[in-house]
């Protein structure tokens, strides 16, 4: 990753997100207004947008992300918002925006968020070797990898529901306890010797119906209570403590993905790898 734009009308704020971005060693460019900021997306070729939301004019910043990404759809994506429209966050989250941070922050928040863009798809790679160690035998199929693809889209669906405040606690709950039963059914099948094709286009199928759902719920704001809680469902204080190390930003998406076999592995089993109790305290603990 190496250019960056950032699309910000207050001069003063637009001048301090290009110096904290430009500390990092990237090619900075920037817009103050939709208009500028599509007419350098013609002339270069960015890899990541800082983008506030609210512009004068027709188009605000997620419209000038959604023009972007139809032209280069690996482009990241970072917004950054300081009003409370109950619509943009699902914006967000259609246009498949990376981060979303909300006003006032500090500069090492917006650095920290970069960072995490920058280093997203050497981490998914790095996460799905450890989640596979795990497993031991793993399939190696192409099948196998378009589950990955469309499970890792559904999990950062799901980190920036949670960081753009999309859904109640309890509503991402008992999205929680349905996306659990999906990873088990993921397991099952890449800890195999051969995919099989129903077997995956069931869970492909799955995965809409649960994306689908994430997103009415976040467009009707619905309140959904989750199912009464057992020992093999996470409890509510310890999913509320999860969520809020999402919203801070202390569990990456990327870490979303090993969240599942990290609760679910035996304690003592856990703490005989150090890597595993790490990560276990990070996202759970």
């Amino acid at each position: 990753m190496n250019r960056v734009l950032v699309l910000e009308d207050d001069d003063n704020l637009r001048e301090l997100l290009v110096d904290a971005v430009d500390s990092m060693d990237y090619e900075v460019s920037a817009a103050e207004s939709a208009r500028t900021a599509l007419l350098l997306g013609k002339e270069y070729e960015f890899d990541l947008v800082i983008s506030d939301i609210r512009m004068a004019g027709p188009t605000d910043g997620l419209g000038v992300l959604q023009a972007l990404k139809q032209r280069r759809p690996s482009l990241a994506c970072i917004v950054i918002t300081g009003y409370a429209d109950q619509t943009a966050p699902l914006r967000a989250m259609q246009i498949k925006v990376d981060d979303y941070l909300y006003k006032p922050f500090e500069v090492q928040d917006i650095v920290q968020a970069v960072e995490r863009v920058r280093q997203s798809l050497s981490k998914r790679t790095w996460y799905r070797q450890v989640l596979h160690r795990m497993l031991g035998q793993v399939a190696s199929d192409q099948a196998l990898a378009d589950l990955q693809n469309n499970r890792e889209q559904c999990l950062k669906a799901l980190f920036l529901a949670i960081r753009s405040k999309l859904h109640y606690a309890e509503t991402a709950l008992a999205l929680w306890d349905t996306w659990e039963e999906l990873e088990v059914e993921y397991l099952k099948i890449a800890n195999t010797s051969s995919v099989g094709t129903e077997n995956v286009k069931r869970l492909l199928d799955r995965y809409a119906l649960w994306y689908a759902r994430l997103e009415k719920e976040a467009e009707n704001k619905a309140f959904v209570p989750a199912s009464q809680r057992s020992s093999e469902k996470v409890d509510r204080a310890t999913f509320r403590r999860f969520v809020d190390r999402v919203k801070q930003a202390q569990v990456s998406a990327e870490e979303l993905g090993l969240a599942v076999t990290l609760r679910r592995i035996p304690p003592n089993h856990r703490t005989r790898n150090p890597e595993l109790e790490r990560l276990y305290q990070r996202t759970w603990a």
